[in-house]
């Protein structure tokens, strides 16, 4: 069987006919002439998924990117994170109501993880800043905390991904003043170097964010470091960031089946 890398060329012309692998056989068929719009149940299930996803998960694509492992294909072809994420948001992040299928945000997940999440794990409001503690250091070498927040009335969010010191049990966030006295929604994940280095997610919902009283007043030694946490960007196809991939020159080789712009990664 020849597995195809697609590479993404300067332009890219119609053929006359579509060759694609099946198998491991080397099909060809013509272009469709039209196509039929059908509005099946489950298609019209289906649409429904997707507009929600694309109100939600588009504004933390940067760190489902990082928190969701790439994956391949059985025909080679290789997804991203973000599109891994999307794929399990499909599959476990709805719940049947009477409206029909809701996107449920208590099931997002920040990463693709299993390990437990630190003891102690607190998410609290203080003097108008968002404050994440836990009881001792991570264990992992270059331990990272993956936080998303949602002002849940406009629809907003803020994430970001933290580097974390090796002593390091705290750290505080500054959201816009705007989300200040509203309902938020927080997601904490940590994750580390290393295969499978990853916990789960951790939902926190507060009622109002910044108020006076809402925590307790921290102690002379609660000091975190305060980091800004920036309204998030909703990413339009194919505007977010990616990582560059180049082939190694010599592993492509002339097509065994002689079909134009298509290359084999093994020599016959």
């Amino acid at each position: 069987m020849a597995v195809y890398i697609p590479i993404r060329p300067k332009w890219n012309p119609r053929g006359v006919v579509i060759n694609y692998v099946h198998g491991d056989k080397l099909c060809v068929r013509s272009w469709p002439k039209g196509y039929h719009d059908a509005n099946s149940p489950a298609q019209q299930r289906q649409r429904s998924r997707m507009r929600q996803i694309c109100n939600a998960l588009p504004y933390l694509k940067v760190l489902l990117s990082e928190g969701f492992d790439p994956q391949t294909k059985r025909n080679g072809r290789r997804i991203g994170g973000y599109h891994v994420a999307v794929s399990t948001a499909l599959r476990e992040w709805f719940t049947q109501t009477a409206q029909g299928d809701t996107l449920d945000l208590v099931r997002l997940q920040l990463c693709n993880g299993a390990r437990n999440l630190p003891i102690g794990l607190r998410v609290e409001s203080s003097m108008g800043t968002l404050r994440v503690r836990w009881t001792a250091p991570l264990p992992w070498r270059g331990a990272k905390m993956l936080i998303a927040a949602r002002l849940s009335s406009a629809n907003r969010w803020a994430c970001a991904s933290i580097a974390l010191e090796e002593t390091e049990t705290a750290v505080a966030f500054s959201l816009p003043k705007a989300w200040r006295g509203k309902a938020i929604e927080t997601w904490v994940a940590f994750m580390g170097k290393g295969k499978g280095v990853k916990t789960r997610t951790q939902y926190t919902p507060l009622s109002t964010f910044g108020s006076l009283g809402s925590s307790p007043k921290p102690t002379p030694r609660d000091n975190p470091r305060a980091i800004p946490l920036a309204p998030a960007r909703k990413w339009a196809k194919g505007h977010a960031p990616r990582p560059a991939q180049p082939i190694p020159p010599g592993c492509l080789h002339a097509c065994k089946f002689r079909l134009p712009r298509l290359y084999c990664t093994q020599k016959e």
